[in-house]
């Protein structure tokens, strides 16, 4: 089977539009794929030679798309449909499949521009996107830390065993390039819950008693930390509950032993949701 192959897919709301050899809009070239800008700071120091690295950071991605749909009669209603699409108010999601790597990520609109210089041409056009977040992603992967197993089934069927109490920690793999935030969902009941993040020691802990019917949420992306309880379908912020020496960790690169404890009660189950975070494609 050959693997060679590039397809695009941009979706904002309930609008897509797909470009590649086998759709309507053929993809003619693609910039900023592999990798964003990078930007090292490095400060001189006046008594020795050379200097130290201050920091280091990904600037945001550019990506610029050049495509063309080649029937020429039906070139000025797909002109318009186009123009309608890549409207700059809407943030969208590019999905890149490239040769079987799937992934994506948030873009917005820096200019849309037809490059055709006849009416009489098919019709062709130049994209270019801009994502604040330069990495690429996976889909959500979500890993269950098991609280009790081997429950009664009905109908009980003698003999019958008595649920056991599962290991209250996983080991969770990072294979994306970079360490990534997570999304934690711990059902109660439980007292003054935690998790933990052996790989760094890093944990969060949150000093709230929570019934059978509470559910806590915490995310650790940066920019977008939220703590919050649901309970009978009502959220709340819950962020005044957080144990002041917690850190708002992320998944390290490769293995991260996650650990969830309580100080009194056994809760539902533990879930840890996640993306793996890529520098390109």
């Amino acid at each position: 089977m050959d693997n060679k192959y590039l397809n695009l897919k941009l979706k904002w709301d309930n609008n897509k539009i797909s470009i590649g050899n086998n759709e309507k809009y053929k993809l003619v070239s693609i910039e900023g794929l592999e990798g964003a800008a990078y930007e090292v700071n490095i400060n001189k120091n006046n008594q020795y030679d050379g200097g130290y690295i201050e920091n280091k950071r990904i600037n945001s991605r550019e990506i610029t798309i050049v495509a063309e749909f080649p029937i020429i009669e039906e070139a000025e209603r797909e002109r318009q449909e186009l123009i309608k699409f890549f409207n700059p108010k809407k943030s969208g999601v590019l999905t890149v499949n490239y040769g079987g790597y799937e992934r994506d990520i948030v873009y917005e609109v820096e200019k849309f521009k037809e490059t055709r210089s006849s009416l009489y041409e098919p019709l062709s056009f130049q994209l270019d996107l801009i994502c604040p977040d330069p990495y690429f992603k996976d889909s959500i992967i979500a890993e269950t830390i098991n609280t009790w197993i081997k429950g009664w089934k009905f109908k009980f069927k003698l003999p019958f065993k008595f649920k056991q109490k599962d290991e209250n920690k996983k080991n969770i793999y990072n294979k994306g390039h970079v360490k990534t935030p997570v999304e934690i969902m711990f059902k109660g009941p439980a007292v003054n819950p935690s998790v933990i993040n052996h790989r760094t020691g890093e944990f969060i802990k949150v000093i709230k008693t929570l019934t059978s019917d509470d559910t806590l949420f915490i995310t650790t992306e940066f920019g977008n930390k939220k703590v919050e309880i649901e309970s009978n379908g009502i959220r709340k912020n819950a962020f005044n509950y957080i144990d002041l020496d917690s850190t708002f960790f992320s998944l390290e690169v490769g293995d991260n032993l996650i650990e969830y404890n309580t100080e009194s009660l056994e809760p539902q189950s533990v879930e840890i949701k996640y993306k793996n975070r890529y520098l390109g494609i």
